[in-house]
């Protein structure tokens, strides 16, 4: 089964980090973009 690719807008906000922090541990899930308006430019992580 191929994964799904998501995008997440809003991922340094509460929500938005939540949701990465599920998608990130599941099986069928690839991540291929987050994205923040107040974090731009910046790694995930680093945020």
């Amino acid at each position: 089964m191929d994964k799904i690719k998501v995008g997440v807008i809003g991922a340094t906000g509460y929500a938005g980090a939540e949701l990465v922090r599920l998608l990130v541990n599941h099986p069928n899930v690839e991540i291929s973009a987050v994205s923040s308006k107040s974090f731009e430019g910046q790694v995930l992580s680093q945020v």
